[in-house]
């Protein structure tokens, strides 16, 4: 299968200012984007057709796409739909929404997402860590888990490119020792997290040494997974969380992390929130 690339953007500062944020770019819905239809050959369209953001200025772009019908990932695999759960490592100030409430899409069906917002991250390729949920071979369960750490080895790579006001948008460089940059670190990182029914999400203390608590309220009784994974996408860390409607409660544990920055995705395996936060000596 070729490789598909395309490019996801969003963010946010809190989980308050994730859902404004959210709101202010578009909910996922047919508002959000009009479907052109993707390449001839199917996947997303090129990160080179993708515009650049231009730092400090506003940003609107659909990209256009037609979801794929295969993929290698623990064999060869035929597809049904595929939902986009998660996105990581986003530059700050940035936002999507899809054209469907779902954000899943059937083999071969065409979709868009519009990206929007304002950046002033550093110029520069940003690899992006996607998180799938993938129903595969005609089966009726709950969809394949693929998370960010492993997502590359479907084919699917994600890239958005960051220029200077009147610099050069420079050309997607996908080779493994490409330079990707991360998102600036004072930046919360967040999902399209609309419906997660998870509110005032909270890492605490956050730097953190030892162990942190991680604090929610949750909408209704629902059985959530916690994941950590580092600025590259890998996955560090992953327990499961029986939470109740109202304020819930867990500790984090350090174990053998080294110092550095994380990120928290909390999932109920339709949605997610995801936290940035840092690990110090």
């Amino acid at each position: 299968m070729k490789k598909l690339i395309f490019t996801l953007c969003i963010l946010s500062t809190s989980v308050f200012m994730m859902q404004a944020s959210a709101q202010a770019c578009g909910t996922n819905g047919p508002n959000a984007c009009s479907t052109l239809g993707g390449p001839a050959s199917g996947g997303f369209e090129s990160p080179d057709t993708t515009p650049c953001v231009i730092q400090g200025a506003a940003y609107n772009h659909a990209i256009q796409f037609t979801m794929f019908a295969y993929f290698d990932y623990l064999g060869h695999q035929t597809v049904d739909s595929i939902e986009i759960v998660s996105i990581e490592n986003l530059p700050c100030g940035l936002c999507w929404a899809v054209n469907k409430v779902t954000k899943r899409y059937a083999a071969n069906e065409d979709g868009c997402l519009n990206i929007s917002g304002t950046t002033n991250d550093a110029v520069g390729q940003y690899k992006l860590a996607l998180s799938l949920k993938a129903w595969i071979n005609g089966q009726t369960t709950p969809g394949l888990v693929i998370p960010a750490s492993t997502v590359d080895q479907t084919g699917i790579r994600l890239f958005l490119r960051v220029k200077s006001a009147g610099g050069a948008c420079a050309s997607t460089d996908t080779s493994a020792n490409a330079t990707n940059l991360n998102a600036s670190l004072s930046c919360p990182s967040g999902i399209n997290e609309l419906n997660s029914g998870v509110s005032s999400l909270s890492i605490v203390p956050n730097p953190m040494n030892s162990e942190a608590e991680l604090s929610f309220i949750a909408e209704k009784n629902a059985d959530y997974t916690i994941r950590i994974t580092d600025v590259t996408g890998k996955e560090v860390s992953v327990k499961q969380l029986e939470a109740r409607t109202g304020e819930n409660h867990t500790t984090i544990e350090r174990n053998n992390l080294p110092a550095g920055v994380y990120f928290l995705s909390l999932t109920d395996g339709k949605n997610a929130v995801t936290k940035r936060f840092t690990v110090t000596e």
